[in-house]
């Protein structure tokens, strides 16, 4: 079957939500999603259609700074794969990034996903670093020793913090990604302002987090420590989680030969992140 790829329209949407309700054990996000996706005029979702301009795949390109672009949430109808769809729409929106004045662009696979990892070496991505996605229900206690509570942050810690981070094992494993959600770009020391004025920057005698409620989860999505305070920062991790009465706790953090088990052993499930990434 011959396809065309345009650009989504609202319309789009009625058509394209039935067939990505069951993408993932736990459903999708795609559906809910998808008309402010559109809407957005700094992004591009791009569908497949047939000769009746009925959509049967989709992705998103977008712009996460002047120069680096990211692609995601590449869905096709299940009658309609191994047809080239996701090839033509990955090549469609690496020309829209590039049009756009990215030098790079950067795409996240789960480890387990071996057909979409195989797929996008095939075009011509690296994988450049691993991330683990730590999730856990909050835990009930013990508090914490007092050296080892965090406290929200001043800008002047920050700039400590920063000057650790970049020096640091995780900053280097990383490649000095920061992750937003489910999207990483190259971090800058102005991340941590908004978290500042927020209050979402915290430290301790253990080390920096940026801790971000989202829904009932406190995500955890910069972090400065080393193996000998990790497991104590996650410990003032878990107490700010029940101050602010979040049910679940995410943490974010490149892979190390101690984060993964750090993790681990406070009681997360863990999952590698795979990010690729192509130069333009």
């Amino acid at each position: 079957m011959g396809f065309t790829l345009r650009p989504a329209r609202q319309d789009d949407v009625p058509r394209i939500e039935p067939w990505t309700r069951d993408t993932f054990t736990w459903g999708d996000y795609v559906g809910e999603a998808l008309p402010a996706w559109i809407a957005d005029e700094s992004s591009l979702v791009v569908v497949c259609v047939d000769e009746g301009d009925h959509p049967m795949a989709m992705s998103r390109a977008e712009m996460l700074s002047p120069t680096e672009g990211w692609l995601s949430a590449a869905r096709v109808h299940p009658d309609h794969r191994r047809a080239g769809m996701g090839a033509a729409m990955n090549d469609y929106g690496v020309q829209w990034a590039k049009d756009h004045g990215a030098q790079i662009v950067r795409l996240v696979v789960e480890e387990e996903n071996r057909p979409a990892r195989a797929q996008v070496e095939k075009l011509g991505y690296r994988n450049t670093c691993v991330w683990i996605l730590g999730s856990a229900d909050t835990p009930k206690g013990p508090l914490p020793r007092e050296r080892d509570r965090l406290h929200p942050a001043s800008g002047a810690d920050a700039d400590a913090g920063w000057l650790l981070w970049l020096g640091s094992e995780l900053a280097r494993s990383g490649r000095e990604l920061y992750p937003g959600h489910w999207r990483w770009r190259k971090a800058h020391r102005r991340d941590l302002d908004q978290p500042v004025n927020d209050h979402h920057l915290f430290q301790g005698a253990a080390g920096w987090v940026v801790a971000v409620p989202d829904q009932d989860s406190l995500a955890i999505r910069w972090m400065v420590t080393d193996p000998a305070d990790g497991p104590a920062l996650l410990e003032g991790v878990a107490e700010v989680a029940r101050q602010l009465e979040m049910a679940r706790i995410e943490v974010y953090i490149p892979e190390t030969p101690w984060s993964g088990e750090a993790l681990i052993r406070e009681g997360f499930t863990t999952r590698r992140l795979l990010i690729y990434a192509k130069s333009l």
